[in-house]
Parts: C-alpha cells; structure tokens; sequence
C-alpha cells in the first residue's frame, strides 16, 4: 500500500509516480529536441543559401497532421507528403491508445 495524497485522500504507488516522472522528462526531452532541430535547419538553410542566387525557384511540399484526441485529421501538398503523415498518424494513435488504455 502506498501514501495517501493530502489533496484526496487516494493512495499514491511507486509505480504510478515513477511512470508519471518518466513521461514528463520524456515530454521535456522531446521539445528539446525539437527546439534544437528547429534552430539547426534555420542554421543550415541559411549558410547554405548564402551562396547562391536569389532568382532559383523552390519546389515546397509539406503537410501536417491534427490530432484531436485518438483522431487524426491528415493533409499536405503532394501525395508521398499524405502518406509519411499517415504513417506518423498511425504510430501516434497506437502510442495514444497505449499510453491512455
């Protein structure tokens, strides 16, 4: 048996608060992650357009993936963009309904 939060009363286990730990380092590591991949890209297409003239066209695809709860709503440009994010998708609600069974 574990403590008891003061707040309700309910008994808190071991387990429950390491998960909860973990989960929230996690979090935290992975918008880390993301600020320092967002700051490296910006760093690379910068010195790397530096060079080069302006006048180029830019072939741009992209696509995004909004989650409302398990439900993903999908759309980009170009189709090899809606199918990487429907895989992406696929893997996140996996990880939703693992995380929140």
């Amino acid at each position: 048996m574990g403590r008891c939060d003061n707040s309700t009363n309910l008994p808190v286990h071991k387990e429950d608060v390491l998960v909860s730990s973990l989960l929230i380092y996690a979090g935290l590591l992975l918008i880390m992650l993301g600020f320092l991949l967002l700051i490296s890209g910006s760093l690379g297409s910068m010195f790397k357009n530096s060079g080069e003239q302006e006048n180029q066209e830019a072939d741009v695809k992209g696509g995004g993936i909004i989650m409302i709860g398990p439900i993903p709503i999908v759309f980009g440009s170009d189709k090899s963009s809606v199918q990487t994010l429907l895989i992406l998708a696929i893997v996140l609600m996996v990880m939703y309904f693992i995380v929140f069974r």
